[in-house]
């Protein structure tokens, strides 16, 4: 170690005194890195062992470069002059890609195991009357969330014994995607003034995970749990199973004039157009700040489906929100009356009636809809919700552009284009996460934006024109061409 370095620190090691007085002339002059070389930006705690420890936020894996694997097939046939056909499938496989993890943190189904899960009782017709002493409750849960079990190991993070109280983040290798699609082409090429385009594709894209630099708040940067990855397989966050395209160019016949500005006139009119529709993104319907598996971090917890609701009503009382299922005297079970305080998300407690018992309330054994029409409802502590990643498919978008061009040729090899451009000429609302238009994004609300889309409990829950509908536009050029 340097010592003009080292004893330059605003906090120096002990033998600098020493050092300095043997080495530093009187009035040779503060050293470099004490009149500001370095910021003051470590506290004195990180010089030790345990200060280390309770800072660190990191870890680096081991590096570890993505196999991505590649396949296609295709054939083409010429159908007429001018005219061909292509059908093509191509596949594509992901493997050892990075993921957002959490290292130092586990579920509380890691550490139990799924059979403390506690049920989600959709019907009231399905809550039991009685409970017993095997009945699993939340009281376990909440020992495991706020560490209050003697096992240093009964407790989200599991590094906490050995001194590290922060979160350790890393990007381990875990991540893997595939892909297949089937399309067909069809061209045609510049008969009688005519050209165009025309392709369909079907492709299916799954993968484990997707999100990990956040572009998206209607997508999970992490795993429900990452150390089940497993379980997030599923419907890709770039998955669009369905996309149209044609394009077309027409070249307006020539007059056959003699007059040379009639020709100029009447002649070099060509116009174009394009049609592109696609199915919408998949998103992941979230709890958004509750933690259901207690593993200390809301990103990836997903709602549950009540399949018998008919729909969420926006900005009710207790939208999405559950009443729990509690553990009442002499073995009966009892369901709070809906009020705030005594529901799962507006309770101080759990929502049950509060008791002598150990954590100050009465335990429950499960959740249950406030209200049972909800489709769509938050996940209570302790509970696993039916809801799969990227389960649900937001709006996809159709546009018709249209283009007109005027060409005045100068010479041989030089001319004149006029042009006129129409993007979503029709006007047409698409309200989904792109509006079509690859030169611009007017009118598209970003995906970081709208969360709320995603989370039953918002008054915006699944409403579309979020996404602010894209809008019409044009281009009027000019262009030299030699």
């Amino acid at each position: 170690m340097n010592p003009d370095s080292a004893c330059g620190l605003s906090s120096p090691p002990a033998w600098c005194a020493s050092w300095l007085a043997a080495n530093k002339a009187p009035g040779s002059g503060t050293p470099f890195l004490a009149s500001g070389g370095l910021p003051t930006v470590l506290p004195p705690t990180v010089f030790t062992r345990a200060g280390a420890q309770a800072l660190t936020s990191s870890f680096i894996d081991d590096t570890v470069m993505p196999k991505i694997l590649t396949w296609s097939l295709g054939v083409q046939r010429e159908v007429h002059r001018n005219s061909t056909i292509e059908v093509r499938y191509l596949g594509t496989r992901g493997l050892e890609l990075p993921v957002q993890y959490r290292r130092n943190f586990i579920s509380y189904f890691d550490f139990y195991g799924n059979g403390a899960a506690l049920p989600m009782y959709l019907s009231r017709s399905s809550i039991p009357a009685t409970w017993s002493a095997s009945t699993p409750t939340d009281t376990q849960y909440y020992n495991w969330e706020f560490g209050l079990n003697s096992d240093p190991r009964a407790q989200p993070n599991q590094y906490a014994q050995y001194g590290f109280s922060g979160i350790v983040t890393s990007d381990p290798p875990k991540g893997a995607s595939i892909y297949h699609a089937g399309s067909v082409n069809f061209t045609h090429r510049a008969g009688r003034g005519l050209s165009f385009n025309t392709n369909y594709t079907w492709s299916h894209t799954i993968s484990n995970s997707d999100n990990e630099f956040h572009t998206s708040a209607l997508n999970p940067r992490r795993a429900q749990d990452t150390n089940q990855i497993s379980q997030d397989r599923s419907n890709s966050d770039l998955d669009v199973t369905h996309k149209f395209a044609l394009s077309l160019t027409y070249d307006l016949p020539k007059t056959s004039a003699s007059n040379r500005f009639t020709k100029a006139l009447l002649n070099g009119y060509s116009v174009g157009s394009s049609v592109l529709a696609q199915s919408g993104q998949p998103v992941t319907l979230q709890t958004g700040f509750v933690d259901s598996n207690g593993n200390f971090d809301t990103a990836g917890d997903r709602a549950t489906l009540n399949r018998s609701g008919s729909g969420n009503v926006l900005g009710e009382p207790f939208q999405a929100d559950l009443l729990p299922v509690c553990e009442g005297p002499g073995g009966t079970t009892y369901v709070p009356v809906a009020a705030a305080g005594s529901t799962f998300l507006t309770g101080a407690l759990n929502g049950c009636n509060a008791s002598g018992g150990p954590l100050g309330f009465d335990p429950a054994i499960g959740y249950t809809p406030v209200n049972p029409n909800d489709r769509y409802l938050v996940t209570g502590n302790a509970s696993i919700p039916n809801l799969g990643r990227n389960s649900f498919r937001s709006p996809g978008f159709w546009t018709f552009n249209l283009a007109a061009y005027k060409y005045i040729y100068l010479t041989e090899s030089k001319s004149l284009q006029f042009g006129a451009q129409a993007f979503n000429i029709l006007n047409h609302a698409n309200y989904a996460l792109s509006n079509g238009n690859v030169f611009s994004n007017g009118g598209v609300t970003t995906a970081l934006a709208t969360q709320g889309y995603v989370l039953p409990t918002d008054p915006t829950f699944l409403q579309p024109k979020q996404f602010g509908g894209g809008i019409r536009s044009m281009i009027l050029s000019m262009k030299f061409i030699f």
